[in-house]
């Protein structure tokens, strides 16, 4: 339950503890991406679908509130791109006034009381703890789960961009347990591949499996992006922004996910935390095979010192694709192999039903015609 406060509400009053409206949600949520205005990807959480998901309700009923926190000047909006969309989409951004009013919401949130076991905690510091967002500790308060997320708090994510969309995963063993045996014994890991190898799906399943004991932060290396967005978050999440010191304080998993194309800073940055001792902090990069020599930020010589960890990810094998499709007669799977040569992205979204929809995949509309018939073909 929570605690009585002695709040004074404003006049335009979008505050209401310990229930929050859809507004005051949406303006919540959207104060998390307040320094994501002159970006050139923007994540799908700044979307109509992204904040749905993030408010609890219909993405229908959305723009009617988004309308509304416009016309009072709250919530402004452009034409972007979003991580996985072909095509520009409508993100939302808080105005200055918006982030106003949704700081001041967020300060009373933070001070609020609510009796977790046999005490009484602030709201800002079970955010703390475990790294949840403001509405999802709401959400799990008032279904009396916070506790159990208080138990889980040493493995946790503390920040997290984009929620990846996971495709079918199989097989990976050797590759697991590489990844665990680095967690055990390593700094740094580099995770190599082509688009489209499952590099994400790998770190995913590998925190599913191993469940390291850390803080885990989990960025999106987006082309152009630069080391100084990444210290900004850093700073808004510690209050400063040395990377270097905060991983050596603190316990954490960084996750720089498709790694290609920087600036110098960004290979210089990377470059120098490789040559230090990290403590207990560890780093996952994920690597597009074909990103330029000059923006590599490793040598040879770290890998054979142990400095860094590399995993290089091929196609699935025949017997980890088989996986996929143990209900396809034996033939059928052979040629369906062949086509793919073991692609799992290719495989995943023939599995799905879903290779018409994908762009940029090098088959012809016949060969695709040709692997869905296969994959009809029943033992």
């Amino acid at each position: 339950m929570f605690r009585e406060s002695n709040l004074k509400y404003e006049e335009y009053n979008y505050i209401s503890m310990p229930k929050l409206t859809i507004l005051e949600k949406i303006l919540v949520h959207l104060y998390t991406y307040r320094k994501y205005v002159d970006r050139y990807e923007y994540p799908v959480e700044m979307t109509q679908p992204g904040i749905a998901h993030a408010v609890g309700i219909s993405v229908t009923h959305i723009p009617r509130n988004i309308k509304k926190l416009v016309s009072d000047g709250l919530v402004t909006l452009k034409k972007g791109h979003v991580s996985g969309k072909k095509k520009r989409v409508t993100v939302y951004f808080l105005t200055s006034l918006g982030l106003i009013r949704a700081r001041e919401l967020i300060e009373r949130i933070e001070a609020q009381e609510v009796e977790v076991g046999n005490r009484y905690m602030k709201i800002g510091e079970i955010r703390k703890l475990t790294g949840l967002s403001y509405l999802e500790i709401l959400k799990k308060i008032e279904k009396g789960e916070i506790e159990k997320d208080l138990r889980k708090s040493r493995s946790r994510v503390i920040f997290r961009e984009i929620v990846p969309e996971m495709d079918v995963f199989v097989g990976r063993k050797r590759e697991l347990k590489i990844l665990s045996e680095w967690y055990e014994n390593g700094e740094v890991m580099s995770i190599i591949a082509p688009r489209g190898m499952g590099k994400t799906s790998l770190i995913y399943h590998f925190l599913e499996e191993y469940e390291p004991g850390c803080g885990i932060i989990w960025l999106d290396i987006y082309e152009g992006r630069t080391w100084r967005s990444v210290k900004e978050i850093f700073k808004n999440l510690y209050g400063e922004d040395d990377i270097l010191s905060i991983l050596r304080r603190e316990e954490i998993l960084l996750i720089l996910d498709g790694y290609y194309k920087v600036d110098d800073e960004f290979v210089s940055a990377l470059n120098s935390l490789v040559k230090e001792e990290l403590e207990n902090s560890r780093i996952i990069v994920s690597m597009l095979s074909e990103t330029p020599f000059y923006n590599r930020f490793y040598s040879k010589e770290d890998v054979e010192n142990g400095r860094v960890w590399e995993i290089n990810l091929g196609p699935l094998s025949y017997e980890e694709a088989k996986l996929l499709f143990e209900d396809i007669r034996e033939d059928a799977f052979k040629r369906i192999y062949q086509m793919t040569k073991g692609h799992p992205r290719i495989l995943t979204l023939l599995k799905r039903g879903r290779l018409r929809e994908e762009r940029g995949i090098a088959l012809s509309p016949e060969q695709i015609h040709l692997l869905e018939y296969l994959a009809t073909l029943k033992n």
